[in-house]
């Protein structure tokens, strides 16, 4: 009997699972609900768009998740997070790595500060000088925590591509538990003292 309770309890959550993790079949990390991100401490929306997830073979220190057009476009929006420190600032910290894009062949053509959903993010555009590329990075930070959003084509069709790279990063959300400052372990009031009467 318990084995029947414990079948009927775990059916209906891997019905939900994808057959393979982290791909987006699986209702639980359906990128178009926002919710492939969330074990990250942030949503982000492809609703709309014909972009998903697409894996990738590079080997990298960094934690990154890649997405693309259905249709085999060239275009690739990326996404990866780091870890800061909480007193760093946003513009410190994208303009340690800003001034290396030159010896990479970027170059930067803007850069501004704006406020997405809420949180304080930077957008950066830059060309690429020998491979006809053209890139817009977003940049968001909440307490120790980075997230990089980084847009990629050729020169001649990155217009189109930004349209859904922009579509999905306008849908960043950082995840309400994020936000909230970490409260200082509050000190139990001293006992008062009561009277007998």
């Amino acid at each position: 009997m318990r084995n029947l309770l414990g079948l009927l309890i775990l059916l209906p959550m891997s019905a939900l699972a994808a057959p393979f993790p982290a791909t987006s079949s699986s209702a639980l990390t359906n990128p178009e609900k926002g919710l492939y991100f969330l074990h990250k401490g942030f949503t982000l929306k492809t609703e709309g768009t014909s972009w998903i997830p697409v894996a990738t073979s590079e080997q990298s220190l960094l934690d990154t998740v890649r997405f693309a057009a259905k249709d085999n476009g060239k275009g690739v929006l990326s996404i990866r997070t780091d870890k800061v420190a909480k007193t760093a600032s946003l513009e410190l910290y994208t303009r340690k790595w800003m001034r290396d894009y030159p010896n990479y062949g970027f170059e930067v053509i803007s850069a501004k500060n704006f406020d997405l959903n809420g949180s304080p993010a930077l957008v950066v555009d830059m060309l690429s000088r020998s491979k006809n590329k053209q890139i817009r990075q977003v940049v968001l930070k909440n307490q120790d925590r980075v997230a990089i959003m980084t847009c990629l084509d050729d020169k001649a069709t990155f217009s189109k591509s930004l349209q859904s790279c922009n579509q999905i990063m306008k849908s960043f959300s950082w995840n309400e538990e994020e936000k909230k400052p970490v409260a200082a372990p509050s000190t139990p009031a001293p006992a008062t003292p009561t009277t007998k009467q």
